[in-house]
């Protein structure tokens, strides 16, 4: 009898034991997933951070180095491709910005010349008639 109520005595600790981890777990859940909802970009940072991370440890096969040797070549392509279109691009934007600075500079020149002249002119016409 002894040994039946230390039996049960067990299983109800055990129980007590059970349902404490049970409703730790599902606190702990709780703040994990209002954690992951009010940072997106974290969860974004270390997902791709454990990718990395796992793909550098796991050796890849000779099939999937055969399957994925296309996609990396073309990968590097339009790298290069895009490379080569940004290069040009800041090529023309600063030859553009460096005509427009001329042009810039040329019509304050003329700007300046008119209305030195239009000074020199409003000065002569009062002399003239004083």
């Amino acid at each position: 009898m002894m040994a039946d109520t230390q039996t049960t005595a067990a299983k109800a600790n055990r129980r007590a034991k059970l349902a404490s981890a049970r409703d730790t777990a599902f606190e702990r859940a709780k703040t994990t997933v209002s954690g992951l909802e009010s940072n997106p970009v974290g969860v974004l940072v270390g997902g791709l951070a454990f990718g990395l991370i796992a793909g550098a440890l796991i050796p890849r096969s000779e099939r999937e180095k055969d399957m994925l040797k296309p996609v990396g070549k073309r990968l590097a392509e339009g790298a290069g491709a895009a490379l080569a279109a940004a290069k040009e691009t800041g090529k023309e934007q600063l030859s553009a910005s460096m005509l427009s600075r001329d042009a810039a500079r040329e019509g304050a020149r003329k700007i300046f010349d008119s209305a030195l002249t239009a000074a020199k002119e409003k000065g002569a016409s009062n002399k003239t008639t004083a």
